[in-house]
């Protein structure tokens, strides 16, 4: 029994020990170490396996032998060597310096565009009022300073109208064919004038029948503030005129009648000579008359009304009744016409005001009446 019992009691420890020996390693013996040595391998587990308990940052190799992990259009091709991987960064191109336009917008900010847009705009502001700016020395311009607004140019037309013309200015020139030699033009020597108004015009009361048989004409009397003449009688004179059966109305061709209120076809205004240069210019260097058909307003010159003309001597009342004829005629639509020959009378729409003598056909008579 001691024997059986004592040779089989230690067996058992002892296989234990081998179990626990193959199935645990141990700390430094060779079993712990497996068939291959390695630390931690199992000897089932094939060479070059890796193992379980290896750390985690050591399973990705992070870095490559030329250099970092690159993004590549081809993963498994292999750069060639010496040339540089492609990414992103290779491909972007270097900043370039700013120009020289740029460099100046950064640096004005905004007035580097208002500078440019103002400069347009001044030479554009400065080449509309060059245009504007009519050239003396031609024929129908005026200096813009005289020159009024919404008043168009004068008409020249050398055939009458029947039709009433609504705008453009009827000013004596020598566009038409009359001659103005300066003995002719000039003013004469004669009694004072009123050479500045108050550029208001105030319209003389009073009314007048109706003079003659054909369409009315109904038209105001106006005289300018400041000028020193009889209101009532430049008004006398012009019904006179307008009612004379060698008038407009002449054969009842038309009617006329003066009012001082409503509505009227035209006027018949009294100037001083500088109010006659802002309303119809002043293109010659001689006191004129006009008609302003933007105003629908015939003008007549103090000056010429107190002296008259050189065609018509001493005759001052013929010239009146010229003028007021000849501008009332232009209201009525009739434009400017020549002497038609030597000797003749001169028609009513001649610029008698500036002579009697057309070039090339020859000097005609003073006449004041369209229908003489």
């Amino acid at each position: 029994m001691p024997a059986g019992g004592g040779s089989g009691a230690p067996a058992a420890p002892s296989r234990v020990a081998a179990g626990r020996g193959s199935a645990r390693p141990g700390p430094m013996g060779s079993e712990g170490r497996g068939a291959g040595g390695s630390r931690g391998r199992r000897p089932s587990d094939p060479a070059g396996a890796v193992d379980r308990f290896t750390p985690a940052y050591q399973l990705v190799t992070l870095r490559t032998p030329d250099g970092p992990l690159r993004a590549r259009t081809d993963p498994t091709a292999v750069q060639a060597p010496g040339r540089r991987p492609m990414t992103f960064a290779s491909r972007a191109r270097p900043a370039s310096r700013p120009g020289p336009v740029r460099r100046f917008v950064r640096a004005y900010g905004w007035r580097a565009y208002a500078v440019p847009v103002l400069t347009v705009v001044t030479f554009v502001c400065v080449l509309d009022v060059a245009n504007s700016t009519a050239d003396p020395s031609q024929p129908g311009a005026r200096p813009a300073a005289d020159a009024p607004a919404g008043i168009a140019s004068p008409g020249t037309s050398a055939t009458p109208d029947p039709r009433p013309r609504p705008t453009g200015i009827y000013v004596d020139a020598p566009s038409s064919g009359a001659s103005r030699p300066l003995p002719s033009a000039a003013l004469p020597a004669g009694a004072p004038y009123s050479q500045r108004g108050g550029g208001r015009f105030d319209v003389v009361p009073g009314t007048s029948r109706v003079a003659g048989t054909g369409p009315l004409r109904r038209y105001t009397v106006e005289i300018e503030a400041g000028v020193a003449e009889d209101g009532p009688a430049f008004a006398t004179a012009v019904e006179r005129t307008l009612g004379d059966p060698h008038s407009w109305g002449a054969g009842g061709r038309l009617s006329f009648q003066r009012v001082d209120s409503g509505p009227a076809d035209f006027r018949v205004s009294l100037a001083s000579p500088m109010t006659v240069r802002k309303v119809c210019g002043y293109t010659l260097p001689f006191e004129t008359s006009c008609y302003n058909g933007d105003l629908g307003r015939a003008v007549i010159n103090d000056a010429r009304w107190v002296r008259g003309a050189v065609a018509y001597g001493r005759a001052v009342g013929a010239y009146r009744q010229y003028v007021i004829n000849h501008e009332v005629g232009h209201a009525l639509g009739n434009g400017h016409q020549p002497c038609p020959r030597a000797g003749a009378l001169a028609p009513v729409m001649m610029q008698q005001t500036l002579g009697l003598q057309t070039a090339g056909v020859g000097t005609c008579r003073p006449n004041a009446w369209p229908y003489p």
